[in-house]
């Protein structure tokens, strides 16, 4: 008489970002270590950039003011003469954008601190 073998398979059932970090904290704390690192350095040029949109938002809302007071005669020229960059709603819409990517990185930058 013959016998018949049964053989299993056991198959992990885990999320695979928890089972990445899981084969790298295995392999050594310099790959969490790095991570670290590049978590906390990315936190910092987040907040050093979004400081530094807040000339850039208003000096994007000058620009916006001086290009409108040239097209209505308010002043003699602006630096822009021709092209998109004359318009002052390609201005204001420069603007607006700089102070709501400004807004979004000092958010993001506040809650992971």
């Amino acid at each position: 008489m013959s016998e018949t073998r049964t053989s299993a398979i056991a198959i992990r059932m885990e999320p695979a970002r928890a089972w990445a970090l899981g084969a790298l904290q295995m392999g050594g704390n310099s790959f969490v270590r790095g991570a670290v690192w590049a978590t906390e350095t990315a936190q910092t040029f987040g907040s050093l950039l979004s400081a530094l949109m807040g000339p850039a938002v208003f000096s994007a809302y000058a620009f916006t003011v001086w290009s409108l007071s040239s097209n209505l005669g308010w002043t003699d020229t602006f630096v822009f003469t021709t092209g998109p960059l004359s318009n002052w709603l390609v201005w204001l819409a420069i603007a607006i954008l700089i102070n709501l990517a400004s807004s979004i990185l000092k958010r993001h930058t506040r809650s992971a601190n």
